[in-house]
């Protein structure tokens, strides 16, 4: 069993894949790859690859060919996957910022000034976040999505012994 990285539509950049025992030509008669399309093998996706050969199924959208006519490696579309981890990072800062506006407003009904000041801080640091990520050393998905930094805590475990 291999995987087998191909695009299509034939000459595009887009990536497709399949895990398969069959060899090219036989998929290529088949149809399952479009006859005259760029495609790499790789040894087969298991238990026993690596967390960047699994991202890389996963998420066969983020890929690019190092030749979309003659390709030989599949590579990660580091423009894409800046794309994708900025809106991970908007995602989830929606919802940090949902639970720091609650908290806040506990530590208003109790007078805590001070604490809603530091959640005032925690909250423009989320605010600033996608200003301040730098993914340009990054050469693919994990090194991407390792290099954000971890401010996206558990709020309510921060602020808990400030508000009780």
């Amino acid at each position: 069993m291999k995987t087998i990285f191909f695009n299509y539509p034939v000459g595009s950049p887009k990536v497709s894949l399949i895990t398969t025992s069959k060899r090219v030509s036989q998929l290529m008669s088949d149809e399952v790859i479009p006859k005259n399309a760029g495609y790499v093998e790789h040894d087969l996706i298991d238990e026993n690859s690596n967390r960047n050969d699994w991202a890389m199924v996963g998420m066969p959208q983020h890929l690019k060919f190092d030749n979309v006519k003659k390709p030989t490696k599949v590579l990660w579309d580091m423009d894409l996957i800046e794309v994708y981890i900025l809106g991970l990072i908007r995602n989830q800062r929606g919802v940090a910022f949902g639970v720091l506006d609650t908290l806040a407003m506990r530590a208003l009904t109790k007078g805590l000034s001070d604490v809603v000041a530091e959640i005032e801080a925690d909250k423009q640091t989320l605010r600033d976040m996608p200003d301040t990520v730098n993914l340009s050393g990054a050469t693919d998905y994990w090194t991407a999505y390792e290099s954000v930094p971890n401010a996206f805590i558990d709020f309510e475990a921060k602020y808990k012994p400030k508000l009780a």
